[in-house]
């Protein structure tokens, strides 16, 4: 009886104040490429790694009005303001963003070049350059497609708390990353958004063959109204889909991140595609943050208009107790999604050749230190990526500024699965 009893210490997950313990964890082999106590800036050689009432340029000043004294509002730099909360990888550049959550953000879009980077808190570049910083709002989690551009959402808001200002109607921008050019804006008609709010719109997914450039569809989530939008680069056409299985779980709220107690209502967050069929077809798969179930749907019906959605959708399963996540993206060679697990500091696996439950749901890489909130993730070829940025020590707490809060992390995918439900030879 004794040594069953060990059994199960040793199998099974235990939650012990306020943090959850895995058996079969291997976030020792994940690669720590970037971490940050406080953000800062380059722009154009002229840095910005305090707090600053102005905008610098290189030889001087930049004065908007003759003053030096300026309200929080006003003022072009707030450091302790600034929390990554998407980033994109391709090639040699790693994409940061900053949303516009807060006074003090001098830019949304950035990104930090891997291969001239000698620091491992490296100050973030505007992208494509300093001068286009007032061309973005505020962008959430970018997304490089098969054709190599960079997909965002700018929703145009500006998002502090009880002092929204929607400064400009939200927009779908593309840059081409061979010449770093934008080559598509374009602004989200109201008629698909609800009642005129864009802050759910945090995250776009791709959907696009090297073959068909010109044919590509991105999938916008909206968390705060539960709905997902679809865009179609050919027809310049958005269009709306409305669903139940969109709206948080109640019985998945009040879980425990940072020592916070999160009773957050965010509905749909993330949709990953698997790889196309023969004839082209994927299977896009798709949760609320705020739950333990996932879904899916066919791409054929996200990509026709007047497809009847509630037909086309489908419940795969329960991923079991705290397994609320965030983004999710899919690993090709083993059929695997990868999950940003916010209720666990973990990431977590799901083969997709398995039913999925419990058991074939698990953790397989955490940290309580250095994996507190995963705020997005990304599949790159073999490698799992993670941004990790403690935001609800920000939202209710205080960053401890002499230590690292934020973090990018990378890892194999096969390295993490190893010996786990999702390690299907």
């Amino acid at each position: 009886m004794f040594s069953n009893k060990i059994i199960l210490l040793l199998v099974l997950i235990s939650y012990c104040n306020g943090q959850y313990f895995i058996p079969n964890n291997h976030f020792s082999d994940m690669k720590q490429v970037f971490s940050w106590n406080q953000i800062g800036y380059n722009f154009d050689g002229v840095k910005y790694v305090k707090d600053e009432p102005l905008q610098k340029i290189v030889g001087g000043i930049f004065f908007a009005e003759e003053r030096e004294e300026r309200e929080e509002d006003e003022r072009f730099f707030i450091q302790y303001n600034n929390i990554p909360i998407g980033f994109e990888v391709f090639h040699d550049k790693v994409f940061i963003t900053v949303p516009r959550r807060r006074y003090g953000i001098p830019s949304t879009l950035n990104y930090v070049d891997l291969k001239s980077s000698k620091s491992s808190s490296p100050l973030l570049k505007p992208y494509p350059d300093a001068e286009s910083t007032n061309n973005f709002v505020s962008v959430y989690r970018p997304r490089v497609d098969a054709c190599e551009r960079l997909w965002m959402v700018d929703t145009g808001l500006l998002e502090v708390p009880n002092n929204f200002l929607q400064i400009r109607p939200p927009h779908i921008v593309v840059y081409d990353l061979k010449t770093n050019k934008e080559v598509l804006r374009y602004e989200i008609p109201a008629d698909v958004l609800v009642n005129g709010t864009t802050s759910g719109l945090t995250s776009i997914t791709v959907d696009v063959t090297p073959s068909t450039c010109d044919d590509a569809h991105a999938y916008i989530n909206d968390l705060a109204r539960n709905g997902l939008i679809v865009f179609s680069m050919k027809k310049r056409d958005c269009w709306r889909f409305s669903h139940p299985s969109f709206v948080y779980d109640v019985g998945a709220t009040d879980f425990v991140v940072a020592h916070q107690t999160i009773n957050w209502h965010d509905g749909i967050f993330s949709i990953a595609l698997s790889d196309p069929d023969s004839t082209g077809r994927r299977t896009a798969y798709y949760h609320p943050l705020v739950s333990t179930q996932e879904f899916s749907v066919s791409n054929e019906v996200l990509k026709d208009k007047s497809a009847n959605f509630e037909t086309g959708f489908k419940l795969e399963g329960v991923r079991g107790a705290f397994s609320q996540s965030g983004s999710h993206d899919f690993h090709s060679a083993t059929q695997t999604l990868l999950y940003a697990n916010v209720a666990q500091d973990a990431v977590m696996c799901w083969n997709t050749r398995t039913p999925l439950t419990s058991k074939n749901s698990v953790p397989v890489a955490q940290s309580h230190s250095k994996l507190v909130y995963i705020s997005d993730l990304k599949v790159i070829g073999d490698d799992v990526w993670v941004l990790v940025n403690q935001i609800p020590t920000f939202i209710y707490s205080q960053f401890n500024i002499t230590e690292p809060n934020f973090f990018v992390h990378k890892g194999k995918v096969r390295d993490l699965i190893k010996g786990t439900a999702c390690d299907k030879k």
